[in-house]
């Protein structure tokens, strides 16, 4: 299965928060699943640390992502397109940008937020 993380869910399994479900997690320890992370979860989660919000650095976040074998997807122009494209009522850019990138992958969402489920096939929590 090919899976793609909400910002909050790489950065609960990352602090091994109790936070993340238990499906989330056992999705994400799962070997034969495809986990990625995207380019705009590091760019959320980084502006979060730069701004005290979270306890942790951006070199252990990297660090935490590479040694577990998740897989880094960079934003192309077609996410972004399709983001721009969306008749959803959410304005937060990089929340589109996920969404775009789960549509486009082929990837499961693994998500907390609800408002995913207006137009995401398919959410896990």
């Amino acid at each position: 299965m090919k899976v793609l993380l909400d910002s909050h869910a790489v950065y609960w399994w990352t602090i091994g928060s109790e936070r993340l479900s238990p499906k989330a997690r056992m999705l994400i320890e799962n070997k034969a699943n495809s986990v990625l992370v995207s380019a705009v979860s590091f760019y959320e989660l980084d502006n979060k640390m730069r701004l005290k919000k979270l306890d942790l650095k951006p070199q252990e976040l990297r660090a935490a992502v590479a040694a577990s074998g998740l897989q880094t997807l960079a934003v192309s122009d077609l996410h972004a397109e399709l983001a721009a494209s969306f008749d959803w009522d959410h304005r937060d850019p990089w929340d589109r940008i996920l969404a775009a990138q789960a549509r486009l992958e082929h990837c499961a969402f693994v998500s907390i937020d609800v408002a995913f489920d207006a137009i995401l096939p398919e959410r896990i929590w």
